[in-house]
C-alpha cells in the first residue's frame, strides 16, 4: 500500500502543472499546495521529470480501471464499446485539468513522449482487443483494428480537449457539464459505429 501522502502529492502537482505548465512549475509550488515539505515531495519523486511521469500513469491507469469497469457492464461488443466510449467521454470530462495535463504536456520533450506512449498503449490495446472481439463476433468489419483503435482514443481525446477549453472561462452548472458530455458520447459513437458496424 503506497504512502498517502502520494496522492496528496500527485492531486497538488495536478493542480499546479495545470496552472502553470511543466516548464514554469516549481517544486515549491506543489510542495506549498501538498501542505508537505519539498523533501517529501523528493522522497516519493526524485524529479519534477518524475514527477510529472508518475502523474501520467497515475492518470492513464484511473481511465484504464474506468473503461475496464464499463466494458464488464456490457453483453455484447457493441455494448461494451458503447461502454468504453462513455468511459472516456465521462472521464476526461470529470478529470479536466488531468486530461489537459495528459493531452498537452505529455508531448513536451522526446523522452516524456516516448514515456506516454508507454503509459497509453495498455489503454490502446484495450481497445484493439474490443474491435477484434466485435469482428471474431461478426458484430464489426474493420481491416486495421490497431489503427482504429488509436483513431478512437485520439478522436475522443480532442473532441473532449475541445470542449473543456471552450468552456474554461465559463461558469458551468452540473447540468450543462452532463449535457456537454452527453453531446460528446454521441458524435464519438456515431463517428466510430459509422466505421465499425457491419452495413
Amino acid at each position: 500500500m503506497r504512502h498517502q501522502k502520494v496522492d496528496v502529492i500527485l492531486q497538488a502537482a495536478v493542480e499546479v502543472f495545470s496552472d502553470q505548465g511543466f516548464d514554469q512549475a516549481k517544486m515549491d509550488d506543489i510542495a506549498q499546495a501538498a501542505g508537505v515539505a519539498k523533501g517529501t515531495i523528493y522522497y516519493h519523486f526524485k524529479s519534477k521529470e518524475d514527477l510529472f511521469t508518475g502523474l501520467m500513469d497515475e492518470g492513464m491507469e484511473k481511465l484504464i480501471g474506468c473503461a475496464k469497469r464499463h466494458i464488464d457492464i456490457g453483453d455484447s461488443p457493441v455494448d461494451q464499446m458503447h461502454g468504453l466510449i462513455r468511459a472516456h467521454s465521462q472521464f476526461f470530462m470529470e478529470n479536466g485539468k488531468l486530461a489537459k495535463l495528459l493531452l498537452n504536456e505529455a508531448f513536451g520533450t522526446k523522452e516524456r513522449q516516448q514515456k506516454f506512449r508507454a503509459s497509453i498503449r495498455e489503454y490502446i490495446q484495450l481497445i484493439e482487443s474490443l474491435i477484434e472481439r466485435g469482428i471474431a463476433t461478426g458484430d464489426f468489419q474493420f481491416d486495421y483494428p490497431s489503427e482504429m483503435a488509436i483513431a478512437i482514443f485520439g478522436a475522443g481525446s480532442v473532441l473532449v480537449l475541445h470542449k473543456l477549453y471552450t468552456l474554461e472561462d465559463s461558469a458551468w452548472t452540473s447540468d450543462e457539464s452532463e449535457e456537454v458530455t452527453q453531446m460528446i458520447i454521441q458524435s464519438l459513437s456515431q463517428l466510430v459505429f459509422r466505421s465499425l458496424l457491419i452495413k
